[in-house]
């Protein structure tokens, strides 16, 4: 499958499925690491499993599901950078440490070079790792009251054993920030709850909304760091209503050394409210063998209306930003009659299964969006948008005209011909199109579509004029 979301089965799934025995082992999960000291009180007079999912469940509910995510999200790193033996990384120390304060150190230094001493022989004491890790005021809580936590590690490898060298400095300090993040959550949970609650009277006219800034991302300049971002509404073949958008990271876009990170969704309503947080561990695919461009794509549920975007990617410790972008677009009503935005592609998959809000997926076949816009003589260019609701019928007589310029200048078009159709939903259709680029000289295109809907009535702006699309590309050697 060409889109590869990664979401590994983790601690944090394995506590839901707990069993009566397990659950009482709950305050060795990382999702324990997160108590309140009421809360660890509390979990002392826990007696019976049913009580012990009494409490998990309250703990749950108040932090609410921003906390799940971002707890999944720093589970799976941990898991795959601090493991020990048989020990998941996210119950090791370091990865302990790397789930409470939320992501890896300022700077870290590491010294093998333990002396022998206690009885331990050459090789044991080889085995050895001394590590220390430095948190600087930009990573630590504000309210922590401490400008600089250092935090010493005492690693047995033969052993798959670990230790915190310096816990009565760190461990005060650790409480703390994990009291910090818990209130953060809880109060996050308690104002989408509130958002969300009915009215219990009428409401008075209302004042303009201020905006749910519970994301200092939205404060950040965006900065697309040398990737891409493209993205348009559309409709699923349930006839539900999304947005999708496609990263696209050329190979120049050399902050991404990874082939994995943190994909982040914000979306805020016409009022300024946030209805979209959404956080996901991904992979970039590769594109094609030759660009050494790599991109990701995702598609989010949206009523219609008009929304603010944001769409960021951070690298895989979830705390280093590499690339973000800021978009103003619409979702339209199912019933209306419009056309997505010209995509032009030269990478096409055939699917086994297609999901209904699988992003540029259309009757199982996955398009990977080419946002540079750049391709080579080898490449098989292809083109596409989607009709929506043309006339209403299941059977349109959609028309088509291409116009491709090169340099500004007329270089070939079509006369009006029957459009290559793909119903991909009641009412939806793919119009698209494909060329070899070899019969195209090196230099820079224009592509214009002109897409009619012959079975409008004759008065109609559908069947006189219809959908215009225009989109630039490059061929090159």
């Amino acid at each position: 499958m060409l889109r590869k979301i990664t979401l590994i089965a983790t601690v944090v799934l394995a506590v839901a499925a707990m069993g009566a025995d397990d659950i009482m082992k709950w305050n060795k999960t990382p999702e324990s690491y997160f108590m309140t000291a009421e809360e660890k009180a509390a979990w002392k007079d826990v007696k019976t499993p049913s009580q012990a999912q009494e409490f998990v469940d309250e703990f749950r509910r108040k932090r609410g599901p921003m906390f799940r995510d971002e707890l999944r999200r720093r589970v799976e790193a941990a898991d795959k950078q601090f493991g020990l033996g048989k020990t998941p990384g996210s119950q090791t120390q370091r990865g302990r440490v790397f789930i409470v304060m939320g992501g890896g150190p300022s700077r870290s230094t590491t010294d093998r070079r333990i002396q022998e001493s206690g009885g331990l022989n050459r090789i044991e004491a080889q085995a050895i790792i001394g590590s220390e890790w430095t948190y600087e005021a930009d990573r630590l809580p504000a309210d922590l009251g401490t400008r600089q936590l250092k935090i010493k590690f005492v690693t047995d490898t033969r052993r798959a054993a670990e230790n915190i060298d310096n816990p009565g400095n760190v461990e005060p300090q650790l409480a703390k920030v994990a009291e910090l993040e818990s209130a953060k959550f809880i109060a996050q949970a308690a104002q989408a709850q509130q958002r969300t609650a009915p009215a219990v009277q009428p409401a008075a006219p209302a004042a303009p909304a201020a905006p749910a800034g519970s994301d200092p991302l939205w404060n950040a300049t965006p900065s697309l760091n040398g990737a891409m971002v493209t993205g348009d509404a559309f409709i699923s073949p349930t006839e539900q209503t999304f947005y999708a958008y496609n990263f696209y990271v050329p190979k120049s876009a050399g902050a991404f050394a990874a082939n994995n990170g943190v994909l982040v969704t914000l979306v805020r309503d016409a009022n300024g409210q946030q209805v979209i947080s959404d956080r996901k561990t991904v992979d970039l695919s590769s594109y094609d063998d030759a660009s050494g461009a790599r991109f990701v794509d995702h598609a989010v549920a949206l009523p219609p209306g008009k929304y603010d975007g944001l769409f960021a990617f951070y690298a895989p410790d979830g705390t280093t930003l590499l690339s973000s972008h800021r978009a103003s677009f619409e979702v339209a009503p199912k019933d209306e009659p419009r056309a997505s935005a010209l995509f032009l592609t030269s990478r096409i998959d055939t699917l086994e299964k297609q999901e209904p809000l699988d992003p540029f997926t259309f009757v199982a076949t996955k398009y990977a969006v080419r946002a540079d816009r750049r391709f080579r003589t080898a490449d098989k260019l292809a083109f596409f948008t989607i009709v929506a609701n043309p006339t209403g019928s299941p059977s349109p007589n959609l028309m088509q005209k291409m116009t491709f310029k090169k340099d500004g200048k007329e270089f070939a078009k079509t006369p009006l011909e029957p459009a290559q159709v793909t119903q991909t939903g009641p009412n939806t259709f793919l119009v698209g199109n494909s060329f070899d680029p070899e019969t195209f000289p090196a230099g820079h295109y224009s592509l214009e579509l002109q897409v009619r809907d012959m079975n409008a009535p004759d008065d109609s702006p559908l069947r006189k004029q219809g959908w215009v699309l225009k989109s630039e590309f490059d061929v090159v050697k």
